[in-house]
């Protein structure tokens, strides 16, 4: 199969439009009245003027280029301190802004392919994506655990067995870690009260290829890309499966924005759509399909995932200089970003009161988790995460929301760190508790 996934050289013409600015420092909101706040998790922790923020990171870029900087272990462990959260993307407005998270992660294909990358702690999980096709290092039969409460009631389908509408692609974050168990566990439980017609892959998931995409191993992450692929096809033909729906933002980046590199994709996603579990409770939300019931007198604020917000941002270049000028950016078209959908949802729940952090949406301050940097940099995600929760107790909030599992976890692990009592929940948990299933 054949991919269109970028190299160093290939982003060169982008890496040179950088003009080393500091734009991409802060987090612009001009109001009235106006603010500004970091943006930049890199540079909140080892300090935006040197290297390790945004645009040091593009210097590296040059220097690996043009044979400057040669391979080393604090260059190597600099490139991937980082969380390619995109923050630093939405502040630029230069030329290059478009290409920002791919320059850094072709810095770490860079590296996987000269045998220099990438760190130790992310070779064991790549070890294990090899080995059990996950990144925790799980058993397979590990990924249906969480079905457990479903097994003797309301069994769930098994869509390698039985024809379904509906893909429930449940992620490796879901199934494996504790912690966000209740993720899928709220997620079935909603789909079973709507009387959807979904199933599961079971034992025969694999991951989606996105934690190795994003440490910089392509080859993995193509490896598992093509069978998933390959697998979704099948469903369609043979289980009449026609939607896939996930409630993981990294899934949902990975299978909505890097599958796509594939020359492949549209002949084997044909007939397929693929949402997210907030944006389809949402359009039952408008259609009146969703009816709740009683009340949950929280007060709750949102966090803004990266991989459902302003990593799913679209580009419009100036590729001929028809408008502009040859390969200038132009407009960002924030469309497909699911800002509004879970905040609509989050204030149709009876008794539910909503409080906005300051950062938010295409400003929205990152977990700290991604980007390789929860297994890499452990102290570290958990340290920024920490610093996302105190913002969020500055609302007033009980309660925080989010629709990602991997920030479900690291967030939680950041109220520990600083001591908060601010607890975690998924959309889906919250949609569960009102949800009247029908009769």
């Amino acid at each position: 199969m054949n991919w269109k996934i970028a190299n160093l050289k290939d982003l060169e013409g982008k890496i040179w439009r950088c003009t080393a600015c500091g734009t991409c420092k802060t987090a612009y909101d001009f109001g009235p009245p106006p603010v500004a706040a970091d943006i930049c998790p890199a540079g909140v922790e080892f300090g935006f003027e040197g290297a390790l923020a945004s645009k040091g990171k593009i210097a590296f870029a040059r220097g690996i280029l043009n044979g400057d900087l040669p391979w080393d272990e604090d260059l190597v462990q600099s490139i991937y301190q980082c969380t390619v959260c995109g923050g630093c993307q939405n502040q630029c407005q230069l030329d290059h802004k478009p290409f920002i998270p791919e320059i850094i992660e072709a810095m770490r294909r860079k590296a996987v392919e000269d045998g220099v990358g990438p760190m130790p702690l992310h070779k064991n999980l790549l070890n294990s994506m090899r080995n059990y096709d996950n990144p925790y290092q799980g058993p397979r039969r590990v990924r249906t655990d969480w079905t457990r409460p479903f097994r003797k009631t309301t069994p769930i389908k098994d869509i390698n067995k039985e024809p379904a509408e509906a893909l429930y692609f449940v992620g490796c974050t879901g199934a494996f870690n504790m912690a966000a168990r209740s993720v899928p566990t709220a997620t079935a439980n909603i789909f079973q009260k709507i009387g959807l017609d979904f199933g599961i892959l079971g034992e025969n998931e694999l991951c989606c290829g996105s934690t190795a995409m994003r440490v910089g191993d392509a080859e993995e992450f193509k490896r598992v890309a093509e069978k998933n692929l390959q697998m979704f096809k099948w469903l369609h033909d043979e289980r009449g499966m026609n939607t896939i729906i996930t409630s993981c933002a990294g899934c949902y980046r990975a299978i909505k924005k890097d599958y796509i590199l594939s020359a492949d994709y549209d002949k084997l996603m044909d007939g397929i759509k693929v949402i997210h579990t907030a944006d389809y409770l949402y359009g039952l939300y408008k259609e009146g399909k969703l009816e709740f019931k009683g009340e949950l007198p929280w007060k709750v604020t949102y966090h803004d995932p990266c991989h459902t917000g302003r990593h799913l941002n679209k580009f419009t270049i100036d590729e001929d200089g028809s408008q502009q000028w040859k390969g200038s950016y132009l407009s960002v078209d924030e469309s497909e970003c699911l800002y509004e959908q879970p905040r609509e949802l989050l204030k149709a729940i009876p008794g539910v009161e909503f409080a906005e952090m300051k950062r938010n949406r295409a400003n929205s301050f990152c977990c700290g988790g991604g980007g390789g940097v929860m297994t890499g940099f452990g102290d570290w995600a958990a340290k920024n995460a920490g610093l996302r929760m105190a913002e969020a107790a500055e609302t007033g909030a009980e309660n925080v929301v989010s629709i990602c599992p991997f920030c479900y976890f690291n967030l939680t692990e950041g109220a520990k760190r600083i001591g908060s009592s601010l607890k975690m929940y998924d959309l889906t948990e919250l949609v569960d508790k009102v949800l009247v299933g029908k009769k």
